[in-house]
């Protein structure tokens, strides 16, 4: 082939590719509504005879009513008693409703030695602390022995800010 023959052939392939890069981007938008107008072409609709459904009896039963109850009777037949918790103390044994220093090592040490501590440590043992220490102790309460046993008095409480005390 001659070198002029392979520039023809260049330059025509390279102006079809050019055409069909400019046709691309100028025509996208409308195939894409010609896409959506194939959907949406309607056939002209021939007359239909609608035959209107012919009126028919029913028979209701008969239900009984029954008198409403006022919302005052039903606010007089709902009692909730609130659970009473024992007065907040640190005496032994640890329990639902226990505050104060000995709850705070307690938590802390679960959190160090099992991972069981969600959110802030703080020294009320509540049903969360209750409910690691029943799942990992088997007990409900923490007596004197276990947390002696456990060596869980030898946390401190750290300041609010959470920094150290300097040496």
């Amino acid at each position: 082939m001659s070198e002029q023959t392979m520039q023809k052939g260049l330059l025509i392939a390279g102006g079809l590719l050019g055409l069909g890069l400019l046709g691309y981007v100028l025509f996208r938008d409308k195939e894409e509504t010609i896409e959506d107008a194939e959907f949406t072409i309607v056939e002209e609709s021939q007359s239909v005879k609608v035959e209107k459904p012919i009126p028919q009896k029913k028979e209701v039963s008969v239900v009984e009513m029954k008198p409403i109850v006022s919302l005052e009777k039903e606010k007089k037949a709902i009692v909730i008693k609130p659970e009473v918790l024992p007065k907040p103390n640190d005496d032994f044994p640890l329990k639902l409703g226990s505050k104060g220093e000995r709850v705070y090592q307690l938590r802390v040490y679960l959190l160090k030695n099992h991972g069981a501590a969600q959110g802030l440590i703080t020294d009320e043992f509540d049903a969360i602390t209750e409910e690691r220490v029943l799942r990992l102790y088997k007990v409900k309460e923490v007596s004197e022995q276990l947390f002696n046993e456990r060596n869980m008095g030898n946390i401190k409480k750290q300041h609010k800010d959470g920094r150290k005390a300097k040496h």
